[in-house]
Protein backbone atom coordinates (compact mmCIF):
# COMPACT_ATOMS: atom_id res chain seq x y z
CA UNK A 1 0.00 0.00 0.00
CA UNK A 2 1.77 3.21 -0.97
CA UNK A 3 1.56 5.41 1.54
CA UNK A 4 1.69 9.97 1.82
CA UNK A 5 2.52 11.35 4.94
CA UNK A 6 1.72 15.32 4.92
CA UNK A 7 4.29 16.76 7.42
CA UNK A 8 7.04 15.77 9.37
CA UNK A 9 6.78 16.91 12.88
CA UNK A 10 5.91 14.48 15.89
CA UNK A 11 2.62 13.45 13.92
CA UNK A 12 4.26 12.88 10.88
CA UNK A 13 7.44 10.88 11.90
CA UNK A 14 5.13 8.43 14.74
CA UNK A 15 2.74 7.80 10.84
CA UNK A 16 5.96 7.27 8.68
CA UNK A 17 7.50 4.83 12.38
CA UNK A 18 4.34 2.91 12.22
CA UNK A 19 3.27 2.73 8.41
CA UNK A 20 7.15 1.01 8.19
CA UNK A 21 6.57 -1.54 10.60
CA UNK A 22 3.41 -2.10 9.09
CA UNK A 23 5.13 -3.35 5.84
CA UNK A 24 3.31 -0.27 4.00
CA UNK A 25 5.41 1.85 1.62
CA UNK A 26 5.14 5.37 2.78
CA UNK A 27 6.53 8.66 1.30
CA UNK A 28 6.41 11.57 3.31
CA UNK A 29 6.43 15.39 2.15
CA UNK A 30 7.89 18.45 4.91
CA UNK A 31 7.36 21.87 3.00
CA UNK A 32 10.70 23.44 4.97
CA UNK A 33 13.78 22.59 4.90
CA UNK A 34 14.25 20.33 8.13
CA UNK A 35 11.64 18.26 10.37
CA UNK A 36 9.76 18.68 13.53
CA UNK A 37 6.85 21.23 13.02
CA UNK A 38 6.17 24.03 15.17
CA UNK A 39 9.00 22.26 17.28
CA UNK A 40 11.55 23.50 14.56
CA UNK A 41 13.17 26.53 15.48
CA UNK A 42 13.08 27.85 11.68
CA UNK A 43 9.74 27.15 11.32
CA UNK A 44 8.45 30.39 12.87
CA UNK A 45 5.39 28.35 14.85
CA UNK A 46 6.29 29.19 17.95
CA UNK A 47 7.56 32.25 20.25
CA UNK A 48 11.21 32.49 21.68
CA UNK A 49 11.34 30.59 24.81
CA UNK A 50 8.69 27.95 24.65
CA UNK A 51 9.10 24.78 26.62
CA UNK A 52 6.99 21.38 26.48
CA UNK A 53 4.24 21.50 28.62
CA UNK A 54 4.61 17.84 29.77
CA UNK A 55 7.87 16.26 31.32
CA UNK A 56 10.57 13.94 30.25
CA UNK A 57 8.48 11.23 31.80
CA UNK A 58 5.59 11.70 30.11
CA UNK A 59 6.45 12.98 26.22
CA UNK A 60 8.20 10.92 24.00
CA UNK A 61 7.46 8.80 22.10
CA UNK A 62 6.43 4.79 23.69
CA UNK A 63 9.85 3.19 21.73
CA UNK A 64 12.06 6.29 22.18
CA UNK A 65 12.77 7.78 25.47
CA UNK A 66 14.74 11.20 25.41
CA UNK A 67 17.86 11.35 25.77
CA UNK A 68 17.76 14.87 27.21
CA UNK A 69 18.39 15.51 30.99
CA UNK A 70 15.97 18.47 31.22
CA UNK A 71 13.11 18.15 32.81
CA UNK A 72 10.53 20.19 30.75
CA UNK A 73 12.13 20.30 27.45
CA UNK A 74 13.24 23.62 25.40
CA UNK A 75 12.26 23.89 21.51
CA UNK A 76 15.40 22.68 19.92
CA UNK A 77 15.64 19.88 22.65
CA UNK A 78 12.20 18.61 21.41
CA UNK A 79 13.54 18.74 17.58
CA UNK A 80 16.72 17.31 18.30
CA UNK A 81 14.89 14.56 20.57
CA UNK A 82 12.44 14.05 17.05
CA UNK A 83 15.85 13.92 14.95
CA UNK A 84 17.03 10.95 16.67
CA UNK A 85 13.87 9.56 16.99
CA UNK A 86 13.66 9.80 13.08
CA UNK A 87 17.70 8.82 13.25
CA UNK A 88 17.69 5.49 15.40
CA UNK A 89 14.32 4.61 12.75
CA UNK A 90 15.69 5.09 9.90
CA UNK A 91 12.88 7.36 8.70
CA UNK A 92 14.98 10.38 7.23
CA UNK A 93 15.61 8.66 4.15
CA UNK A 94 11.37 8.87 3.11
CA UNK A 95 11.15 11.90 3.75
CA UNK A 96 11.01 14.64 1.16
CA UNK A 97 12.22 18.07 2.70
CA UNK A 98 11.35 21.50 0.78
CA UNK A 99 8.05 19.77 -0.51
CA UNK A 100 5.05 21.27 0.00
CA UNK A 101 1.58 19.62 -0.95
CA UNK A 102 -0.34 22.13 -2.46
CA UNK A 103 -3.24 19.06 -4.09
CA UNK A 104 -4.81 15.77 -3.25
CA UNK A 105 -7.52 14.47 -5.14
CA UNK A 106 -9.36 11.05 -5.49
CA UNK A 107 -9.14 9.80 -9.25
CA UNK A 108 -9.08 6.71 -11.28
CA UNK A 109 -9.46 4.86 -7.98
CA UNK A 110 -6.51 6.00 -6.14
CA UNK A 111 -5.11 9.39 -4.53
CA UNK A 112 -3.31 12.30 -6.99
CA UNK A 113 -0.83 13.92 -4.21
CA UNK A 114 0.65 17.09 -6.30
CA UNK A 115 3.61 18.26 -4.89
CA UNK A 116 5.73 21.68 -5.32
CA UNK A 117 9.42 22.42 -4.13
CA UNK A 118 10.73 25.46 -2.92
CA UNK A 119 11.97 26.20 -6.77
CA UNK A 120 8.48 25.64 -7.83
CA UNK A 121 9.16 22.12 -9.73
CA UNK A 122 5.32 20.31 -9.33
CA UNK A 123 5.02 16.67 -9.38
CA UNK A 124 1.57 14.60 -9.17
CA UNK A 125 1.87 11.13 -7.55
CA UNK A 126 -0.05 7.93 -6.78
CA UNK A 127 -0.97 6.66 -3.75
CA UNK A 128 -3.43 4.28 -1.57
CA UNK A 129 -3.94 6.39 1.49
CA UNK A 130 -3.12 10.03 2.81
CA UNK A 131 -2.16 11.20 6.33
CA UNK A 132 -2.42 14.71 7.00
CA UNK A 133 -0.08 15.44 9.84
CA UNK A 134 0.70 19.07 8.96
CA UNK A 135 -0.46 20.31 12.03
CA UNK A 136 -3.23 23.27 13.55
CA UNK A 137 -1.14 25.99 15.10
CA UNK A 138 -0.18 27.52 12.31
CA UNK A 139 -2.18 30.69 11.83
CA UNK A 140 -2.52 32.66 14.60
CA UNK A 141 -6.27 33.98 15.46
CA UNK A 142 -6.36 37.96 15.54
CA UNK A 143 -9.40 40.37 15.74
CA UNK A 144 -11.73 41.17 13.52
CA UNK A 145 -9.76 44.86 13.50
CA UNK A 146 -6.27 45.69 13.75
CA UNK A 147 -5.13 49.49 14.50
CA UNK A 148 -4.84 51.52 11.32
CA UNK A 149 -1.73 52.07 9.38
CA UNK A 150 0.60 54.45 10.99
CA UNK A 151 -0.98 53.51 14.25
CA UNK A 152 1.81 54.45 17.44
CA UNK A 153 1.33 50.50 18.11
CA UNK A 154 3.33 47.41 17.33
CA UNK A 155 0.65 44.61 17.37
CA UNK A 156 2.09 41.15 16.86
CA UNK A 157 0.95 37.42 17.22
CA UNK A 158 2.55 35.28 19.42
CA UNK A 159 4.84 33.25 17.25
CA UNK A 160 6.38 36.73 16.22
CA UNK A 161 7.24 37.34 19.94
CA UNK A 162 11.26 36.93 20.31
CA UNK A 163 12.19 38.35 23.99
CA UNK A 164 11.68 40.94 25.93
CA UNK A 165 14.55 42.74 24.54
CA UNK A 166 12.83 44.88 22.11
CA UNK A 167 10.12 45.97 24.37
CA UNK A 168 12.52 47.70 27.57
CA UNK A 169 10.39 50.63 28.57
CA UNK A 170 7.40 50.38 27.06
CA UNK A 171 4.05 49.91 27.79
CA UNK A 172 3.03 46.59 26.49
CA UNK A 173 -0.45 44.60 26.42
CA UNK A 174 -0.15 40.56 26.33
CA UNK A 175 -3.81 39.61 25.33
CA UNK A 176 -5.03 35.82 26.26
CA UNK A 177 -4.87 33.78 29.53
CA UNK A 178 -3.64 30.62 28.09
CA UNK A 179 -0.59 29.01 28.40
CA UNK A 180 1.54 31.29 25.48
CA UNK A 181 -0.14 34.84 27.11
CA UNK A 182 1.48 33.26 30.08
CA UNK A 183 4.67 32.64 29.27
CA UNK A 184 4.80 35.75 27.31
CA UNK A 185 3.32 38.31 29.88
CA UNK A 186 6.15 36.54 32.56
CA UNK A 187 9.04 36.91 30.42
CA UNK A 188 8.26 40.36 29.84
CA UNK A 189 7.35 41.71 33.24
CA UNK A 190 11.07 42.56 34.93
CA UNK A 191 11.83 43.68 31.04
CA UNK A 192 8.81 46.47 30.43
CA UNK A 193 7.75 49.68 32.06
CA UNK A 194 4.68 48.02 32.36
CA UNK A 195 2.81 44.73 31.44
CA UNK A 196 -0.86 44.42 31.41
CA UNK A 197 -2.46 41.10 30.96
CA UNK A 198 -6.11 40.66 29.43
CA UNK A 199 -7.60 37.85 30.92
CA UNK A 200 -11.36 36.58 29.99
CA UNK A 201 -11.50 33.45 32.28
CA UNK A 202 -9.54 32.22 34.58
CA UNK A 203 -7.12 29.16 34.25
CA UNK A 204 -5.66 26.90 36.45
CA UNK A 205 -1.80 27.60 36.14
CA UNK A 206 0.59 25.21 38.13
CA UNK A 207 4.49 24.81 38.76
CA UNK A 208 6.18 22.13 36.74
CA UNK A 209 7.08 20.47 40.04
CA UNK A 210 4.75 19.81 42.93
CA UNK A 211 5.96 18.62 46.01
CA UNK A 212 8.84 17.49 44.48
CA UNK A 213 7.35 15.87 41.55
CA UNK A 214 6.81 16.48 38.16
CA UNK A 215 2.94 17.60 37.86
CA UNK A 216 1.66 15.02 35.27
CA UNK A 217 3.07 12.44 37.76
CA UNK A 218 0.38 13.07 40.35
CA UNK A 219 -2.34 11.19 38.69
CA UNK A 220 -2.44 8.00 36.75
CA UNK A 221 -4.81 7.18 33.92
CA UNK A 222 -7.44 6.10 36.15
CA UNK A 223 -6.42 8.86 38.78
CA UNK A 224 -7.47 11.51 36.08
CA UNK A 225 -10.72 10.19 36.02
CA UNK A 226 -11.18 9.51 39.65
CA UNK A 227 -9.95 12.63 40.57
CA UNK A 228 -12.71 14.78 38.37
CA UNK A 229 -15.24 13.63 41.47
CA UNK A 230 -13.48 14.93 43.87
CA UNK A 231 -14.99 18.55 44.52
CA UNK A 232 -12.93 21.55 43.06
CA UNK A 233 -12.19 22.69 46.42
CA UNK A 234 -11.31 20.32 47.66
CA UNK A 235 -8.58 19.52 44.96
CA UNK A 236 -7.51 22.90 45.43
CA UNK A 237 -6.52 21.85 49.42
CA UNK A 238 -4.57 19.00 48.04
CA UNK A 239 -2.37 21.88 46.08
CA UNK A 240 -1.40 23.79 48.52
CA UNK A 241 -0.61 20.98 51.32
CA UNK A 242 1.78 20.10 47.88
CA UNK A 243 2.71 23.91 47.65
CA UNK A 244 1.38 26.25 50.17
CA UNK A 245 3.62 29.42 49.64
CA UNK A 246 2.80 29.16 45.57
CA UNK A 247 -1.26 28.45 46.43
CA UNK A 248 -1.13 31.65 49.15
CA UNK A 249 0.38 33.84 46.36
CA UNK A 250 -2.27 32.52 43.64
CA UNK A 251 -5.16 33.24 46.04
CA UNK A 252 -4.01 36.60 46.81
CA UNK A 253 -3.48 37.46 43.01
CA UNK A 254 -7.40 36.68 43.30
CA UNK A 255 -7.08 34.99 39.64
CA UNK A 256 -7.40 30.80 40.94
CA UNK A 257 -10.67 29.57 39.52
CA UNK A 258 -12.93 28.40 41.82
CA UNK A 259 -14.08 25.59 39.16
CA UNK A 260 -13.17 24.03 36.17
CA UNK A 261 -11.22 20.48 34.88
CA UNK A 262 -9.02 19.10 37.22
CA UNK A 263 -6.43 18.17 34.49
CA UNK A 264 -6.84 21.30 32.65
CA UNK A 265 -3.35 22.66 34.08
CA UNK A 266 -1.66 25.31 32.63
CA UNK A 267 2.01 24.94 32.98
CA UNK A 268 3.76 27.82 34.31
CA UNK A 269 5.31 28.33 37.36
CA UNK A 270 6.48 32.60 36.98
CA UNK A 271 2.95 34.14 35.90
CA UNK A 272 1.67 33.82 39.76
CA UNK A 273 4.57 35.00 41.42
CA UNK A 274 4.87 37.67 38.61
CA UNK A 275 1.42 38.86 39.44
CA UNK A 276 1.97 38.96 43.08
CA UNK A 277 4.98 41.00 42.69
CA UNK A 278 3.09 44.13 40.77
CA UNK A 279 5.45 43.06 37.70
CA UNK A 280 2.23 41.72 35.41
CA UNK A 281 -1.12 43.91 36.16
CA UNK A 282 -4.30 41.65 34.98
CA UNK A 283 -7.34 43.54 33.49
CA UNK A 284 -10.34 43.23 32.09
CA UNK A 285 -11.17 41.07 28.77
CA UNK A 286 -9.72 42.36 25.37
CA UNK A 287 -12.70 43.41 23.14
CA UNK A 288 -11.38 45.53 20.14
CA UNK A 289 -8.99 47.95 18.85
CA UNK A 290 -10.13 51.90 18.56
CA UNK A 291 -9.26 53.45 15.20
CA UNK A 292 -5.96 55.23 17.19
CA UNK A 293 -4.14 51.78 18.20
CA UNK A 294 -5.71 52.19 21.80
CA UNK A 295 -7.52 48.74 23.21
CA UNK A 296 -10.99 48.69 24.12
CA UNK A 297 -11.68 46.75 27.40
CA UNK A 298 -14.96 44.45 28.12
CA UNK A 299 -15.94 46.78 31.11
CA UNK A 300 -15.84 50.06 28.95
CA UNK A 301 -12.64 51.52 29.83
CA UNK A 302 -9.54 52.26 26.89
CA UNK A 303 -6.10 52.55 27.32
CA UNK A 304 -2.62 53.35 24.98
CA UNK A 305 -0.49 50.78 24.59
CA UNK A 306 3.69 51.04 22.76
CA UNK A 307 3.10 47.15 21.91
CA UNK A 308 0.01 44.39 21.91
CA UNK A 309 0.95 40.80 21.63
CA UNK A 310 -1.75 38.95 21.08
CA UNK A 311 -2.58 35.34 22.18
CA UNK A 312 -5.83 34.44 21.17
CA UNK A 313 -5.00 30.73 19.75
CA UNK A 314 -5.20 29.28 16.18
CA UNK A 315 -6.84 28.89 13.41
CA UNK A 316 -8.45 25.85 12.74
CA UNK A 317 -6.05 24.08 10.20
CA UNK A 318 -6.52 24.86 6.37
CA UNK A 319 -7.12 21.51 4.54
CA UNK A 320 -8.27 23.73 0.92
CA UNK A 321 -5.59 21.57 -0.71
CA UNK A 322 -7.76 18.76 -0.60
CA UNK A 323 -10.54 18.75 -2.89
CA UNK A 324 -14.01 17.42 -1.80
CA UNK A 325 -12.77 17.15 2.36
CA UNK A 326 -15.17 18.93 4.66
CA UNK A 327 -13.82 19.01 8.45
CA UNK A 328 -17.81 18.23 9.65
CA UNK A 329 -17.17 14.96 7.58
CA UNK A 330 -14.07 13.23 9.66
CA UNK A 331 -15.32 10.28 11.68
CA UNK A 332 -13.71 10.83 15.38
CA UNK A 333 -12.05 13.80 13.65
CA UNK A 334 -9.75 11.62 12.06
CA UNK A 335 -10.83 9.55 9.15
CA UNK A 336 -13.13 10.70 6.13
CA UNK A 337 -16.15 9.17 6.51
CA UNK A 338 -16.30 8.58 2.18
CA UNK A 339 -13.20 7.53 1.81
CA UNK A 340 -11.33 6.31 5.60
CA UNK A 341 -8.06 5.86 3.11
CA UNK A 342 -7.74 9.58 3.64
CA UNK A 343 -6.87 10.48 7.28
CA UNK A 344 -6.16 13.22 9.46
CA UNK A 345 -3.65 12.84 12.26
CA UNK A 346 -4.05 16.47 13.94
CA UNK A 347 -5.72 17.21 17.59
CA UNK A 348 -9.51 17.77 16.92
CA UNK A 349 -10.38 21.25 16.26
CA UNK A 350 -13.14 21.78 18.80
CA UNK A 351 -11.42 20.99 21.70
CA UNK A 352 -8.55 22.80 24.24
CA UNK A 353 -6.13 20.02 24.13
CA UNK A 354 -3.89 19.16 27.74
CA UNK A 355 -1.51 16.35 27.79
CA UNK A 356 1.45 14.94 25.77
CA UNK A 357 1.40 15.29 22.28
CA UNK A 358 3.82 12.40 20.53
CA UNK A 359 2.35 9.58 22.74
CA UNK A 360 -1.23 10.87 21.51
CA UNK A 361 -0.16 11.73 18.18
CA UNK A 362 1.35 7.81 18.54
CA UNK A 363 -2.19 6.54 19.10
CA UNK A 364 -3.98 8.23 16.57
CA UNK A 365 -1.41 7.49 13.87
CA UNK A 366 -1.75 3.83 15.66
CA UNK A 367 -5.38 3.10 15.48
CA UNK A 368 -5.26 4.70 11.68
CA UNK A 369 -2.53 2.54 11.06
CA UNK A 370 -4.28 -0.44 11.65
CA UNK A 371 -7.01 0.18 9.82
CA UNK A 372 -5.88 0.58 7.05
CA UNK A 373 -3.85 -2.57 7.19
CA UNK A 374 -6.93 -4.70 8.30
CA UNK A 375 -6.08 -4.96 12.47
CA UNK A 376 -8.99 -2.90 13.10
CA UNK A 377 -12.48 -1.75 11.98
CA UNK A 378 -14.38 1.30 11.38
CA UNK A 379 -18.34 0.87 11.49
CA UNK A 380 -19.77 1.49 7.39
CA UNK A 381 -20.72 3.85 6.31
CA UNK A 382 -24.13 4.84 7.22
CA UNK A 383 -22.63 4.41 10.86
CA UNK A 384 -19.82 7.28 9.91
CA UNK A 385 -22.10 9.39 8.59
CA UNK A 386 -24.28 9.65 11.38
CA UNK A 387 -21.56 10.37 14.24
CA UNK A 388 -20.89 13.16 11.81
CA UNK A 389 -23.71 13.91 11.61
CA UNK A 390 -24.58 14.20 15.26
CA UNK A 391 -20.48 15.41 16.27
CA UNK A 392 -19.38 17.47 13.94
CA UNK A 393 -21.47 20.06 13.20
CA UNK A 394 -20.93 22.42 15.76
CA UNK A 395 -17.66 22.78 15.81
CA UNK A 396 -17.01 26.52 17.85
CA UNK A 397 -18.36 24.88 20.88
CA UNK A 398 -14.92 23.99 22.20
CA UNK A 399 -14.87 21.06 24.77
CA UNK A 400 -11.40 19.70 27.11
CA UNK A 401 -9.53 16.91 25.38
CA UNK A 402 -7.50 14.99 27.84
CA UNK A 403 -4.65 13.48 25.64
CA UNK A 404 -3.17 11.51 28.29
CA UNK A 405 -6.78 9.37 28.83
CA UNK A 406 -7.05 9.63 25.06
CA UNK A 407 -4.04 7.55 24.24
CA UNK A 408 -6.04 4.61 26.60
CA UNK A 409 -8.79 5.10 24.22
CA UNK A 410 -7.38 5.07 20.68
CA UNK A 411 -4.95 1.83 22.14
CA UNK A 412 -8.06 0.23 22.53
CA UNK A 413 -9.07 0.93 19.39
CA UNK A 414 -5.96 -0.23 18.13
CA UNK A 415 -5.49 -3.28 20.06
CA UNK A 416 -2.03 -1.79 21.50
CA UNK A 417 -3.53 -1.32 25.23
CA UNK A 418 -5.13 -5.01 26.69
CA UNK A 419 -8.53 -5.40 26.29
CA UNK A 420 -9.61 -6.07 29.43
CA UNK A 421 -12.44 -8.25 29.13
CA UNK A 422 -9.26 -10.35 28.17
CA UNK A 423 -6.27 -9.36 29.85
CA UNK A 424 -7.40 -7.40 32.81
CA UNK A 425 -4.24 -7.43 34.86
CA UNK A 426 -2.43 -6.15 31.45
CA UNK A 427 -4.88 -3.11 31.25
CA UNK A 428 -5.09 -2.38 35.04
CA UNK A 429 -1.29 -2.43 34.98
CA UNK A 430 -1.11 0.45 32.47
CA UNK A 431 -4.35 2.73 33.35
CA UNK A 432 -3.62 2.26 37.13
CA UNK A 433 0.01 3.53 36.44
CA UNK A 434 1.79 6.75 35.99
CA UNK A 435 1.29 8.04 32.29
CA UNK A 436 4.65 6.96 31.66
CA UNK A 437 4.23 6.26 27.56
CA UNK A 438 6.82 3.16 27.51
CA UNK A 439 3.86 1.65 29.30
CA UNK A 440 2.08 1.70 26.27
CA UNK A 441 4.23 -0.12 24.25
CA UNK A 442 2.77 -3.67 23.87
CA UNK A 443 4.09 -6.06 26.54
CA UNK A 444 6.08 -3.40 28.16
CA UNK A 445 4.20 -2.31 31.42
CA UNK A 446 4.89 -2.32 34.84
CA UNK A 447 3.22 -0.82 37.76
CA UNK A 448 4.61 2.84 38.51
CA UNK A 449 2.26 4.48 41.26
CA UNK A 450 1.10 8.12 40.83
CA UNK A 451 2.15 10.30 43.39
CA UNK A 452 -1.42 11.55 44.82
CA UNK A 453 -3.70 8.58 43.55
CA UNK A 454 -3.58 7.66 47.49
CA UNK A 455 -5.96 10.26 48.01
CA UNK A 456 -8.25 8.71 45.10
CA UNK A 457 -10.89 5.24 45.52
CA UNK A 458 -9.08 3.34 42.79
CA UNK A 459 -10.58 0.22 43.91
CA UNK A 460 -13.96 1.57 43.44
CA UNK A 461 -13.01 2.89 39.30
CA UNK A 462 -11.67 -0.75 39.08
CA UNK A 463 -15.39 -2.14 40.19
CA UNK A 464 -16.84 0.06 38.04
CA UNK A 465 -14.84 -0.84 35.19
CA UNK A 466 -15.45 -4.78 35.97
CA UNK A 467 -19.00 -3.88 35.92
CA UNK A 468 -18.96 -2.77 32.45
CA UNK A 469 -17.43 -5.94 30.88
CA UNK A 470 -19.73 -8.98 29.99
CA UNK A 471 -20.89 -11.02 32.85
CA UNK A 472 -19.41 -13.84 31.09
CA UNK A 473 -15.91 -12.05 31.19
CA UNK A 474 -16.17 -11.51 34.38
CA UNK A 475 -17.05 -14.98 35.27
CA UNK A 476 -13.98 -15.83 32.90
CA UNK A 477 -11.51 -13.66 34.75
CA UNK A 478 -12.85 -14.94 38.51
CA UNK A 479 -12.27 -18.42 36.91
CA UNK A 480 -8.72 -17.26 35.93
CA UNK A 481 -7.95 -16.16 39.39
CA UNK A 482 -7.52 -12.42 37.66
CA UNK A 483 -10.17 -11.36 40.09
CA UNK A 484 -11.90 -13.21 43.49
CA UNK A 485 -15.21 -13.37 44.58
CA UNK A 486 -15.14 -10.07 46.13
CA UNK A 487 -14.43 -8.46 43.06
CA UNK A 488 -17.24 -10.07 41.30
CA UNK A 489 -19.52 -8.82 44.17
CA UNK A 490 -18.32 -5.37 44.39
CA UNK A 491 -18.99 -5.23 40.44
CA UNK A 492 -22.12 -6.51 40.78
CA UNK A 493 -22.65 -3.58 43.41
CA UNK A 494 -22.26 -0.86 41.02
CA UNK A 495 -25.44 0.98 40.09
CA UNK A 496 -26.40 1.13 36.89
CA UNK A 497 -25.51 3.88 34.97
CA UNK A 498 -22.07 4.33 37.24
CA UNK A 499 -20.03 1.50 35.42
CA UNK A 500 -16.78 3.23 33.39
CA UNK A 501 -16.00 2.01 30.60
CA UNK A 502 -12.91 0.88 29.83
CA UNK A 503 -12.04 3.54 27.65
CA UNK A 504 -12.06 5.86 30.19
CA UNK A 505 -14.63 8.12 29.27
CA UNK A 506 -14.37 11.77 31.33
CA UNK A 507 -16.01 15.18 31.96
CA UNK A 508 -15.41 16.97 28.20
CA UNK A 509 -17.68 20.09 29.22
CA UNK A 510 -18.42 23.19 31.52
CA UNK A 511 -22.20 22.04 33.33
CA UNK A 512 -21.91 18.34 32.83
CA UNK A 513 -22.58 16.93 36.64
CA UNK A 514 -19.42 15.07 37.80
CA UNK A 515 -18.73 11.49 37.22
CA UNK A 516 -20.91 12.75 34.02
CA UNK A 517 -18.76 12.36 30.88
CA UNK A 518 -19.24 13.27 27.30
Amino acid sequence: MRTVVIGAGPAGLTCVRQARSAGLDVVCHEKREDLGGIWNPSAGGAYAGVRMQSSRMSMPFSDHPPGFATAFPTQPEVQEYLRSYATRFGLLDAVSFGSEVVRVAKADGCWQVTTRTTDGRERTERADAVLVANGELWRPRLPDRLPAPGAPVRVLAAPEYRGPAAFAGCRVLVVGGGVSGADIAADLGAASAHVDWSVRRRQLFLPRLIGGAYNDALFSYAGRVAVEEVPYPVYLDWLTECIPEYMAMYRATGLLPQTGFHGAVHVNERIVPRVHAGDVHPVPAFERFAEDGSVEFADGSRRGYDAVVLCLGYEMPDYGFIEGLRREDLYEHHFWRHDPTLAVVNTPVDTEAFGTACPYFEAVAGWVIAVLTGKAALPDAPARADWCARHMGALHDRRYLDCWLETVRLGLLSGTVPDPAVDFAGYWTVVSSQVAPGNLEPGRATAIPAVLDGRLDLTGVRHRILAALPAHARDRLLAEAVIDRDDLAAAARVPAGRELAPWLPYRQREGEPRGVTS
